[in-house]
């Protein structure tokens, strides 16, 4: 396979190139370019590629088609075991053996569910096999209907180019299943296929299992027999499992701000310890920087997106001119969406084979239909933005000397005025700047935004059991005690001392991030979450009715 251009090397300008193999990006989400240099590197590398977007909100891979969710339900013991440690953050112990037995003759989590729930109906377990059912049938309660809402596909369909699987609204567990599903469907039936793992760290944990490892375990050791690829995304490499991390040969490493991290950085550099950057230069790394450590060598490199032109690419490489002055053109389409793909349904009799090859084969030119067209406007887009990036960039001052030479003498002239006047009415995006003044209602708006991206994103950060407690307190009218919520919410025992320390553990979380109050003498817990909303909007000039509003799109985000 040909190499892959990354982008140009710092300083010298030279072409810096890498080959096709599994490869890892990391860096500050936002700061240091990661989803960019990924879009760039799929484009360049002609493979097919998959992507999941997985958090609300989540702007990287604007350009794509995207496809439905596939999943294939699956009932063996490691896959079961895998999924439940994902979803209580625990390793199994006691609940091992009984499990095995329950995977044994099954097809789907339905059946293991309908042994646990006959076994528990005839009242004869006690002790500790009653404590072993009770997890498993809290612990597939809650499993189950998240599988059961999604609207899944059970054929996997790639297309050219990018593909996109958006995964937002769908718990982290049921993510992990797409992509378990994903990976092993991949590695059986395709080539050529790019699959990028993002947030390494929930998907690839050190600590604790989830469906994701074992199989993306699989792919990186026997994928690229096949031209098979996995790219992973991940902010840092702390809470990634280094087993996997054992088969990447390609490092492409960015901006970091903590210094551990930082060390973890230098540690990958395949340079000895003298030669290797300093801290200093792993905290000041600009956007699209990334320091390349390959079978190759190690080279600092500027990675350049598919929207920038080589000339200018080379240009910010070289240092003459700021990474800061570039930006990515809006994105003129919309995502493509590739219909659902029917399951597949028995022929009516009668029915020849050469009438199915045919719907097959018309089906296929469709879906190619589509690709082309969307490839054409694509085209045109990237057109659109070099001629806007050759545009020669306008002269304020020679305008404004204009105007003040058909001025008579002696006349009071503010000049402040006249530039911004003249700036008034200049179109937006002319040439290579950007001209806008923003209303103090846009500023505030955008602070009200950012407010609720935030609290939409530690409710995201929150445990399985975080979120349910905080639903739970969110629909009472009044505070609740440590023994309601084991009872009603959570379904666990009130007896045992554990369960007790566990809710009041949760207890104290919430009321830190004043998402619930918290009464530490009586240990209870009532609803905030309006409140904080309203603090933290209300500062800039938010209404009752956007509080409302945001309050409303926040609980439906939790659903």
């Amino acid at each position: 396979m040909k190499a892959i251009r990354l982008g140009y090397e710092v300083k010298s300008g030279k072409e810096v190139c890498i080959k096709p193999a599994h490869l890892i990006v990391t860096g500050i989400t936002n700061l240091s370019g990661k989803t960019t240099t990924l879009e760039a590197l799929i484009v360049r590398s002609g493979l097919k590629a998959i992507i999941f977007k997985t958090k609300i909100g989540e702007r990287s891979f604007t350009q794509g088609t995207e496809v439905p969710p596939f999943f294939r339900d699956r009932s063996d013991y490691e896959f079961v075991k895998s999924l439940m440690e994902a979803y209580t953050k625990e390793k199994l112990f006691l609940e091992r053996g009984t499990l095995i037995r329950l995977c044994k003759g099954t097809n789907s989590l339905l059946e293991i569910k309908k042994k646990v729930d006959d076994e528990m109906a005839t009242g004869k377990l006690r002790g500790l096999n009653q404590e072993i059912y009770t997890r498993l049938q809290h612990n597939l309660e809650n499993l189950i209907p998240q599988v059961q809402c999604a609207n899944f596909s059970n054929i996997l369909r790639i297309g050219e180019g990018i593909n996109i699987m958006n995964l937002e609204r769908l718990e982290a567990e049921v993510q992990s299943l797409v992509i378990q599903s994903v990976a092993d469907e991949v590695l059986k039936t395709q080539t050529g296929v790019i699959i990028v793992i993002p947030e390494a760290w929930k998907f690839l944990p050190q600590k604790y299992s989830n469906p994701c490892k074992r199989a993306v375990e699989s792919f990186i050791r026997q994928g690229a027999t096949n031209n098979n690829f996995v790219w992973v995304d991940s902010q840092d490499m702390a809470g990634v499992d280094k087993l996997p991390l054992k088969q990447v040969s390609t490092w492409i490493l960015g901006y970091q701000a903590e210094r551990n991290e930082v060390k973890h950085t230098l540690d990958q550099i395949a340079l000895p310890k003298k030669m290797k950057p300093e801290t200093n230069d792993i905290m000041t790394l600009e956007r699209g920087h990334f320091y390349l450590s390959s079978y190759e060598g190690v080279k600092k490199v500027y990675a350049q997106p598919i929207w920038l032109p080589d000339e200018q690419a080379v240009q910010i490489a070289k240092g003459e001119k700021s990474v800061e002055t570039v930006s990515a053109p809006q994105n003129l389409t919309p995502l493509a969406r590739s219909l659902p793909v029917p399951n597949p349904m028995p022929a009516p009799a009668g029915c020849a084979a050469s009438s199915k090859n045919e719907l097959t084969e018309l089906r296929m030119d469709f879906f190619n239909k589509i690709q082309e067209l969307q490839n054409a406007i694509n085209a045109q887009r990237t057109e659109i933005y070099k001629l806007q990036s050759a545009a020669q960039p306008l002269d304020v001052d020679g305008i404004v000397a204009k105007v003040l030479q058909k001025m008579g003498p002696g006349q009071q002239v503010n000049t402040q005025q006249i530039v911004e006047h003249v700036l008034a009415r200049i179109p937006k995006g002319t040439g290579g700047a950007t001209y806008e003044v923003a209303p103090l209602e846009k500023l505030k708006k955008n602070f009200q935004e950012e407010a609720k991206n935030r609290i939409i994103g530690e409710i995201t950060e929150l445990s399985p059991d975080e979120k349910k407690v905080l639903k739970f307190i969110e629909t009472q009218d009044k505070l609740v005690n440590v023994t309601v919520v084991l009872d009603k919410c959570l379904h666990l025992s009130t007896t045992g001392g554990g369960n007790r320390t566990k809710v009041s553990d949760i207890f104290r979380k919430l009321a830190l991030l004043a998402f619930a109050r918290h009464e530490t003498h009586n240990n209870l817990a009532g609803s905030n979450l309006r409140k904080r909303i309203a603090d933290m909007m209300g500062t800039h000039g938010a209404t009752d009715a956007e509080i409302d509003a945001t309050y409303q799109h926040i609980i439906a985000a939790m659903l």
